[in-house]
């Protein structure tokens, strides 16, 4: 050993031997070991990151050059996801309808190629420079379909020579009504001319008739795309609906009620086509339009089975002005024989659990806050709210569901499956918590995956698992997770830099392997869309016992996803078997099948038609009041405005 051999070992035996007069001899050496070689404690380094390239190499190779990420020295700022938010609701605006910039012979002879201005518009009636002389106000591509068929094709829909046609006075009367299908029909107001004018003055009656039949078609035109569409963008209410728009063209609706014989019955079927349109209206016109005195429950009541208590009689009164019909049918002697008691006797118990299985409610027998709150918390008033906004949803929709469909309620906490038009399966259901919103949207199932790994959201692993990871290297593993690079390749937890990961917000991806303990238990079904949603199983069964189920991070939960992944698949239950194991499994559906993941705080039973109300889980019905009234407002004025010329 020379001098300076010697120096080094003095050196490190008198630090080790002062080391040891505090600590362990154990300790003193990992201190030793850190003060030469550097911190190397996995819980602060991404470490092995040559392994990940050359996987073949022993972990515990001491000649491999291991990476050394050091934890950061200041506190690094992690990045979150933030969840969607609800929006201030921007209406769309109104424009003059301008045919200033309109080449009339032009565009006729584009149209009509052997057309002169003289025979342009009615022989004896309006002309084009009549309708540049009006002023009507429309939403731009409404403006501009109207702009567009005038001036190419040069003739009037609803007026003849002088006159108004029986089809324009048919027309109006159908937006007179428009209340029964849960439109204003404030909205779509247009001034009739008289029948009778002053033929001595024919200048005067012509400027009444364009603003007539410019005034028309632009109502006829929003009619029909409320009716088609909805008068309210969901997109524009909030980031949690995904609703495809754009459905109808309004250069191709005014085409059809121009040449139509029957413009009522074309404006009549761009309202929803299928039962549930047909049932919320029905009960719509059943509700009438007074608001009757209600009963109330007193506040904090709790009812047990077998106790007495003079609340009863309140709760028998408010269930014969909620419950649907066929139940009062069904109960009706055991209510007409409490209505004036105070004992909560066994018949009134069942009937009490009968209810709350209609309210998708909880069916233990109290009467507790649940309860009362579905049974007061509809008048006449608020359950004609609920259906109009319900109407309002369905027409954001495809308008013909087809025949064989899933469909989710979400404020129903209920998923259902549909075949020829009729409910064959139905099950509760949990959904997205208030923080963690499901949203609404329609999509194709197109597979079912057994036995499935959960790819972990990038929400999840940012918001709640990143600061597990940087606390504790070994949570992933320890966990049942794996981690996977951008290229699928599974990769060692500790040979990510989970600090840069955390600062960043990407580069890996985290799962959690099939398993009993797995989040989406035995299986999952697949309508592959951008928000991460789809239905599954899970190990938590208690949820479905409870009466509020908005527990998850937004995937819809099945109380039963045998069955439903059994009826999508188009199979009995009894096949699935073979499906399950230990390794994941993916079955393709023969046929893809459309899903409604909606939300409706209205809606018809799949039997009786009768409607049920929910709780508004998510406060949206009280946006979608605040956009039809600010739209309303938009429009409204627009008209005082115009009457007002």
């Amino acid at each position: 050993m020379n001098t300076s051999s010697k120096k080094n070992a003095i050196f490190l035996a008198a630090m080790l031997s002062a080391t040891a007069i505090s600590m362990s001899q154990a300790s003193a050496a990992s201190n030793l070991m850190e003060l030469l070689f550097g911190n190397r404690g996995v819980g602060s380094r991404a470490v092995d990151q040559t392994q990940q390239a050359h996987p073949g190499r022993l972990e515990d190779d001491q000649t491999t050059r291991r990476a050394s990420v050091q934890r950061p020295t200041a506190p690094i700022k992690r990045v979150v996801v933030s969840a969607p938010t609800n929006y201030d609701y921007k209406p769309e605006g109104l424009v003059q309808v301008d045919f200033s910039k309109v080449d009339t012979q032009i565009t006729a002879s584009a149209d009509h190629g052997d057309i002169t201005p003289s025979m342009a518009m009615d022989e004896f009636g309006l002309k084009i420079d009549h309708l540049k002389a009006a002023h009507v106000l429309a939403e731009k591509e409404i403006s501009d379909a109207i702009v567009s068929y005038y001036a190419t094709k040069q003739r009037p829909i609803w007026t003849a020579s002088y006159d108004v046609t029986r089809k324009a006075k048919a027309v109006v009367a159908l937006f007179a009504k428009a209340a029964e299908d849960g439109l204003d029909p404030q909205d779509y107001t247009v001034t009739v001319p008289s029948d009778y004018y002053d033929r001595s003055d024919i200048p005067a009656r012509l400027k009444e008739l364009a603003d007539f039949e410019l005034a028309l078609s632009a109502r006829a035109l929003r009619y029909a795309m409320d009716q088609g569409e909805g008068r309210i963008n969901p997109n524009r209410l909030s980031g949690f609906h995904d609703i495809a728009t754009g459905r109808l063209k309004p250069r191709e609706v005014i085409n059809q009620l121009a040449s139509s014989n029957d413009p009522v019955a074309t404006l009549v079927a761009f309202e929803p086509q299928n039962k549930w349109y047909a049932e919320l209206k029905k009960n719509l016109q059943g509700l009438g339009e007074t608001d009757e005195p209600i009963r109330r429950v007193a506040p904090g009541t709790l009812i047990r089975p077998g106790e007495t208590n003079p609340e009863i009689r309140n709760v028998v009164a408010l269930i014969r002005t909620k419950a649907p019909k066929d139940y009062i049918a069904t109960h009706d002697s055991v209510l007409a024989a409490h209505e004036n008691g105070d004992v909560y006797d066994e018949t009134l118990v069942e009937a009490i659990k009968d209810f709350q299985k209609s309210q998708g409610r909880k069916a233990d027998g109290i009467i507790g806050s649940s309860t009362i709150k579905s049974l007061q918390s509809e008048t006449n008033a608020s359950k004609r709210d609920r259906i109009l906004y319900s109407m309002e949803r369905l027409r954001w929709l495809p308008h013909d569901f087809g025949k064989r469909y899933v469909f989710i309620n979400q404020p129903a906490y209920r998923a259902q499956y549909f075949d020829d038009n009729t409910e064959k399966l139905a099950m509760n259901i949990v959904i997205g918590s208030p923080t963690n919103q499901t949203y609404f949207f329609d999509d194709t199932i197109e597979t079912v995956v057994f036995n499935p790994s959960w790819g972990v959201p990038r929400s999840i692993i940012l918001n709640e698992m990143m600061p597990k990871i940087l606390s504790n290297p070994s949570y992933l593993e320890n966990s049942g997770y794996e981690v996977y690079d951008k290229s699928g390749r599974v990769v060692p937890s500790s040979s990510v830099n989970w600090y840069q990961i955390a600062s960043n917000g990407g580069g890996v991806g985290i799962r959690q392997k099939p398993s009993l303990d797995n989040a989406l238990g035995e299986l999952k079904i697949l309508f592959p869309n951008s928000h991460d949603i789809y239905m599954h199983d899970t190990p938590a069964k208690s949820y479905f016992k409870r009466d509020m189920r908005a527990l998850s991070h937004g995937c819809i939960r099945l109380e039963r996803p045998r069955d439903m992944a059994a009826a999508v698949l188009g199979v009995p239950v009894e096949d699935l078997k073979q499906y399950f194991g230990k390794n994941e499994r993916s079955v393709k559906l023969k046929d893809q099948l459309p899903v409604y993941v909606s939300y409706f705080t209205a809606w018809p039973d799949a039997t009786t038609g009768e409607i049920n109300y929910y709780d508004d889980v998510y406060e949206r019905d009280a946006y979608l009041e605040k956009a039809i009234a600010k739209t309303r407002a938009v429009r409204q004025t627009a008209s005082i405005q115009t009457a007002n010329l």
